[in-house]
């Protein structure tokens, strides 16, 4: 097998620390980073948003980078690139990130969409952001990059350029592609490739044709070496026709280049060192410590005082995140004693369908409707358990968060919730969480029936969150298998 990829690119419309709106910011700066720690020289490339947290310590490339987005002699950007302070680790790795800097695409009050809703010119702006990625790399580092890793429909553009359009030596290099999740394929009208610098030929049914239209995950499914996704259990799904949004006949075509990796969560979630919390804590002093940290985030949040349990949720309010199968169980957990705690934004409906019960069980119900991960955090450390009700999840975060912190996870056995919770065995003193068998709210009333149980024998109760908190989500082993399928992607290009 050849020897792992020095020189990486990775391209994503997300990466935490400057932009967010979900888990694939997370895994890039997290993966990104233990790849670069393991001795790789990474560069990640993302926009330039007008919402992007840009760190005071940058350089601006001198001149600028030029990007092709169409057929026509004119149509080319010219983008600039503002470099971030690099990263260096210990075994010579580093980690650089560039920003594309193209002000009439990018600098807008949103990554997608602002409060009159997504951007009519989204195609337009991954393409730039997917080209230009390519064209950085080419500039970065002679002869180019060693692989390309692309990450979600957005940067599904640069694996479809680097194949087919920008010549024999990117064709041949190794390329990886990550779903992150499968709902959002990337689907636009066939007048997409003449807009697009997308070639014809192309648009056939074992490539971009899907229904009628341009399918950009398939077409970059099709053409990339390696094909993974965020969880085990996920990457089986999506080949069932439940699961699979359309593409499940496609992507079982390409099952054998198809592999799930469980995502890890980065070290900075750690109550040991969290600044935002009322009170840090280890595994020796989690008692005391997350009976602090419980009755400020009561406090914090308007809830009464109380003995019982505190339940807490911490997500984008969707569909797909189950929050509506969680809206009935208020009630009997408020008249059972228990308090919840509920942080995200997302549909209206759901919005106001929370606000409501807030209103009708105040004091026992407490609804944030806002991004905020401070506060986030708070609810990590103390709520007793913690909701993660997903109809589907590629992999979850929240739930490993909750339990680095300590806090117990209740979610539906779907995705990398079920790779990651381990239901709880009192007599077998055993498990970490509670697992609803459906996304139902029956099976979701069940399971928190559970945790009320469990909450009636502290004991028990406390041996179960120092379980969750000493359990490895760790990203040194996620960042091995990664090589390792970089290694596969690179013996199969040059194989």
């Amino acid at each position: 097998m050849s020897a792992t990829p020095r020189r990486i690119l990775m391209i994503s419309s997300e990466v935490e620390s400057l932009a967010r709106t979900g888990g694939l910011g997370d895994v890039v700066e997290a993966l990104s980073l233990a790849l670069a720690e393991r001795g790789a020289h990474v560069i990640v490339v993302t926009p330039l948003y007008g919402v992007t947290r840009v760190p005071r310590r940058t350089t601006r490339w001198p001149g600028s980078v030029g990007v092709r987005f169409g057929w026509g002699p004119a149509d080319v950007r010219h983008a600039g690139v503002l470099e971030l302070e690099t990263t260096r680790f210990p075994s010579g790795g580093t980690r650089r990130v560039c920003l594309l800097d193209d002000p009439p695409l990018f600098a807008r009050a949103g990554i997608y969409g602002d409060s009159s809703g997504a951007f009519g010119d989204n195609e337009l702006r991954f393409a730039v952001m997917s080209r230009g990625a390519l064209e950085i790399a080419a500039r970065a580092w002679e002869g180019g990059p060693d692989l390309v890793h692309a990450h979600d429909w957005h940067a599904a553009f640069a694996v479809l350029y680097a194949r087919l359009v920008m010549g024999a030596r990117w064709a041949r290099t190794p390329v990886v592609f990550t779903i992150h999740n499968l709902a959002f394929q990337g689907v636009l009208d066939e007048g997409a490739l003449d807009r697009l610098h997308l070639p014809r030929e192309a648009f056939r049914p074992e490539l971009l044709q899907h229904q009628g239209h341009v399918n950009l995950m398939k077409g970059a499914t099709a053409l990339a070496d390696r094909i993974t996704t965020v969880s085990p259990t996920y990457a089986r799904e999506i080949l069932t026709p439940e699961s699979g949004f359309g593409l499940d006949g496609h992507l079982r075509a390409h099952a054998h280049r198809l592999v799930g990796i469980l995502n890890g969560i980065e070290a900075r979630f750690d109550p040991r060192t969290d600044e935002a919390l009322a009170c840090r804590y280890d595994v020796a002093t989690a008692a005391a410590g997350r009976a602090e940290c419980k009755g400020a985030l009561a406090a914090e949040v308007g809830l009464d005082a109380g003995a019982g349990p505190l339940f807490g949720c911490v997500t984008r309010l969707t569909w797909q995140k189950g929050i509506d199968l969680l809206v009935p169980l208020l009630a009997e957990i408020a008249e059972r004693g228990g308090r919840v705690v509920v942080v995200g934004q997302g549909e209206a409906e759901l919005e106001a369908r929370l606000v409501r019960a807030a209103h009708s069980f105040r004091g026992r119900v407490a609804v944030r409707l806002a991004f905020d991960p401070p506060l986030s955090r708070r609810v990590y450390a103390g709520a007793d358990f913690f909701f993660v009700p997903s109809r589907f999840e590629p992999c979850g975060l929240t739930q490993m968060y909750a339990m680095r912190y300590g806090s117990l996870p209740i979610v539906t056995d779907v995705g990398g919730l079920h790779d990651t919770v381990v239901p709880i065995d009192v007599p077998g003193d055993g498990g970490v969480g509670f697992v609803a068998s459906y996304a139902e709210a029956a099976s979701l009333r069940d399971a928190t029936r559970e945790a009320f149980e469990l909450f009636e024998a502290p004991e028990s109760l406390a041996r179960a969150q120092l379980r969750a908190m000493t359990t490895d989500f760790s990203w040194e082993r996620p960042a091995m298998v990664y090589e390792r399928v970089y290694e596969e992607a690179v013996a199969r290009t040059t194989g």
